[in-house]
């Protein structure tokens, strides 16, 4: 009985998974060195001789090469008695780290990417902001890294925060104080997908049936303001909860807004920006500009987004739910993943008088005019979905236009075939039946 109770013991303190069974950062927000923070991560259990601690080349949702680990400074391995182990820099994105068995310990330094003057590929969307007491972007990828091939353990991330500080993210705090937030996630796959926005709150907060929609924005002149777009937003959200079937895929979303003054000279080339989706959140860079000059790029644009819950965050290939962070591994099906989603984001408005008839004909009428005077029309689409990355990134946004056609045709298709009773909404809804968020479909066999 009494070794009974100590495996029992053992194994309900194992159960937390944190300590030596998990990742465990510290961040202390309060501690800016040169636009730069310092990260302490208190390492899992490493049992082979040499290990390498990685960043990612390439992120869910970009198609673009990231090499987050271009902005790592500084970064230093130590055992249990605190004495140094060797670092060896591979690469961009990889250290390699001797007597790792020791390994207790690793520190470095993460540099702003918002004002860096270091060359690179990395959109505003899912880059790292430090700004001293006024806003902090943790896109974590830019963050955290992880220990190669040990990605599936649990992760604990501690954040010591400024004086009125509040972070917005989809996720909920373990712990959280006037100076301390906690949060712990299953793995780094779901850390990688839960940004970050710390700074003094602008935020509101919309119902949506079974959701719980924030709203959080950060307009360094106050021009944009939450409240105003969470007023835009919960129409939108409730005419998606009515096409998904009168529930939405989340207990909680959060839009997270970054607004950039135009007189801002940030790191990224003029006039980019957009958003990035997440399971349950997404972020956007978008201009500071007036709320009517805006109000229906934010519309538009936070539409496509949230319809990411559908494609590819619950319906997708191998190669999305089991991405590879080190290379680009992409899947052929950027034209249900992007395509399905930008289609879907302007049919729910028409369908449900958000915008008019002629309003949505003009904007696909508009995508097909794009299609064939911007790209290649006659480049196969899963073609370019493979190598969007790299041969074809300058076609990767006809995803946008072409991608969004091939879904009309489709959903026109269906509807004929089905005399009205089964169009794209109907498939998409039975394939996340059949695959749901913890599944996946092998590449080849979609069609």
């Amino acid at each position: 009985m009494k070794k009974l109770l100590l495996l029992l013991l053992l194994f309900s303190s194992g159960a937390t998974g944190f300590g030596q069974e998990g990742y465990r950062y510290a961040l202390d927000l309060n501690k800016v060195e040169n636009d730069r923070l310092r990260v302490v991560l208190e390492t899992p259990a490493i049992t082979s001789k040499t290990t390498v601690y990685a960043f990612p080349k390439i992120i869910p949702g970009t198609y673009s090469i990231s090499d987050y680990g271009k902005f790592i400074e500084d970064l230093k391995a130590f055992d249990g008695q605190g004495k140094p182990l060797k670092v060896q820099r591979m690469n961009d994105n990889q250290w390699k780290i001797s007597k790792a068995n020791k390994l207790k310990k690793i520190t470095y330094l993460v540099d702003d990417i918002f004002d860096t003057n270091k060359e690179h590929n990395v959109y505003p969307m899912a880059a790292t902001n430090i700004e001293e007491k006024k806003n902090i972007v943790v896109n974590t990828p830019g963050f955290f890294g992880y220990f190669d091939g040990i990605n599936k353990l649990p992760v604990e991330v501690s954040f010591e925060k400024p004086s009125g500080f509040y972070a917005s993210t989809p996720l909920n705090p373990v712990t959280t104080s006037a100076t301390t937030d906690v949060f712990k996630v299953g793995n780094i796959d779901e850390l990688y997908d839960s940004p970050f926005m710390y700074t003094i709150p602008d935020t509101a907060t919309v119902k949506v049936g079974n959701c719980n929609v924030l709203v959080s924005v950060y307009s360094p002149n106050k021009v944009l303001h939450a409240k105003e777009i969470a007023g835009w937003l919960g129409n939108l959200l409730n005419a998606a909860k009515s096409y998904l079937g009168g529930k939405l895929p989340a207990d909680k979303y959060a839009f997270l807004y970054y607004f950039n003054p135009t007189t801002n000279k940030h790191a990224f080339k003029p006039g980019l920006g957009g958003a990035l989706e997440h399971n349950t959140s997404s972020f956007y860079y978008l201009p500071e500009m007036p709320a009517s000059q805006l109000k229906n790029t934010i519309v538009d644009v936070s539409s496509h987004e949230f319809f990411h819950i559908i494609t590819p965050l619950t319906i997708s290939s191998r190669e999305v739910k089991e991405f590879n962070y080190n290379q680009a591994v992409l899947s052929k099906h950027l034209w249900l993943y992007e395509g399905s989603t930008e289609y879907s984001s302007h049919l729910v408005q028409v369908k449900y008088s958000l915008n008019s008839v002629p309003e949505f004909l003009e904007k696909l009428s508009d995508k097909i005019t794009a299609s064939r005077t911007q790209y290649n029309d006659s480049l196969s689409f899963t073609g370019m979905s493979k190598l969007a990355a790299t041969t074809y990134a300058n076609q990767y946004n006809n995803v946008y236009q072409k991608g969004a056609l091939i879904s009309a045709c489709l959903d026109i298709l269906l509807l004929h075939l089905s005399e009205g009773n089964y169009g794209l909404k109907n498939l998409t809804y039975d394939l996340g039946v059949r695959y749901g968020k913890k599944r996946y479909f092998n590449d080849e066999e979609l069609f």
